[in-house]
């Protein structure tokens, strides 16, 4: 069955190239117009596919700017393809039912210049936008509570699906780390996807040390996610143990009053039940539980978790996946509460493919004052 899903995936991405190739073909004048388009969209279908299954067989820069170009081309495809489908439905009306203007109809090489360069223009504000608001992230502040009493409440941040690799590099991951310190945290959370697939770009650029110097008197903890999976895992693995306190089906206490909970992606079918991880726990200390796939969310709740904190959707990352993500999961994005457990399921703060959010949001979830202090 999963090779089926790959073809129709890829079917439908030859499909929506070919459709767009010979609509703007029909809409430009012949000459040179049409042979830049016809190259440029031979090239921009192709570069995707070459960023995706040889990344590692180009230096790192290269492969860099490959991701970014074919990933900010995928996502052109989920706006463009749907545009000029509904200019075509327009058409294809008006020529039964004519109810353009004249000036439309009269010239249709003319029209078709406007239609281009319109639809051009259209796409080239939807990736500002998504641009503008990936680069800037928001700080939510939780809604948490609970009725347990702590002798001291540590401030904690959360922060998931980072994917640094060669889309989200060195740069990117200075704002991503100076963005979690400048909340002055005790405790940080990292839950999954901190990795995207290779680990050649976090060695070339030193990733690594930069990731150390998040700054929590209390500890980093990391579980890991599906992407920590897709490469060298073992790799994947070393280096966040090396870099954080990593939880793969285990139990820590930051604090006396504090339970932290990982469990390992659900990617490993032979994970550890929930139940089974958490033996022994006394329940009348706060127990978080991070689990990075959201699914089966009334595992937490039957286990007598107070909060879960997932990641993994991104939300959809754009508008309308957004909306498939919604139908997909119980919680796609934000705050669920299920009996006397209280989930978040964050957007992340990086993103998969390309530095584009359109609809959604990058974010970090800080929580503080989520309980009263025992006297």
């Amino acid at each position: 069955m999963r090779w089926i899903f790959f073809v129709s995936i890829f079917a439908a991405y030859f499909g929506a190239n070919i459709y767009l190739l010979f609509r703007g073909l029909h809409s430009l004048p012949q000459g040179v117009y049409r042979t830049v388009f016809a190259i440029t969209v031979c090239f921009l279908a192709l570069i995707f596919l070459a960023g995706m299954f040889f990344e590692n067989k180009f230096p790192v820069r290269i492969t860099s700017a490959i991701q970014h170009i074919g990933g900010t081309w995928l996502i052109s495809l989920v706006y463009l393809v749907p545009i000029v489908l509904i200019i075509d439905i327009v058409c294809l009306i008006n020529r039964y039912f004519p109810f353009l203007p004249g000036f439309l109809t009269v010239n249709p090489q003319t029209a078709g210049l406007y239609a281009f360069f319109s639809v051009a223009g259209i796409l080239a504000l939807i990736l500002i936008f998504g641009t503008v608001k990936f680069n800037s992230p928001s700080v939510i502040k939780s809604d948490f509570k609970t009725s347990k009493q702590l002798r001291k409440v540590p401030k904690i941040v959360l922060a998931s699906d980072l994917h640094l690799g060669y889309v989200n590099g060195s740069r990117k991951l200075n704002d991503f780390v100076e963005l979690i310190n400048s909340q002055n945290p005790d405790i940080v959370l990292l839950c999954g996807d901190i990795f995207d697939r290779s680990t050649r770009p976090l060695e070339s650029k030193n990733m690594l040390a930069k990731l150390r110097e998040i700054n929590a008197p209390l500890g980093v903890y990391a579980v890991p996610g599906n992407h920590e999976y897709y490469g060298d895992r073992e790799k994947a693995f070393r280096y966040l143990s090396e870099t954080f306190i990593l939880l793969r089906d285990s139990v820590v206490m930051p604090s006396e009053d504090i339970y932290i909970v990982g469990r390992d992606d659900r990617t490993n079918r032979n994970r550890k039940p929930l139940n089974e991880i958490m033996q022994g726990i006394d329940h009348n200390r706060l127990i978080i539980l991070l689990d990075h796939q959201p699914q089966h969310l009334e595992e937490a709740m039957n286990a007598g978790v107070d909060f879960q904190f997932s990641g993994h959707t991104h939300d959809g990352q754009i508008w309308p996946v957004s909306y498939i993500t919604g139908k997909l999961y119980e919680k796609s994005y934000g705050y669920l509460k299920k009996g006397n457990t209280q989930y978040y399921i964050t957007s992340g703060l990086g993103i998969w493919g390309a530095h584009l959010r359109i609809g959604t949001r990058s974010e970090i979830l800080v929580l503080e004052n989520y309980t009263d202090t025992q006297q």
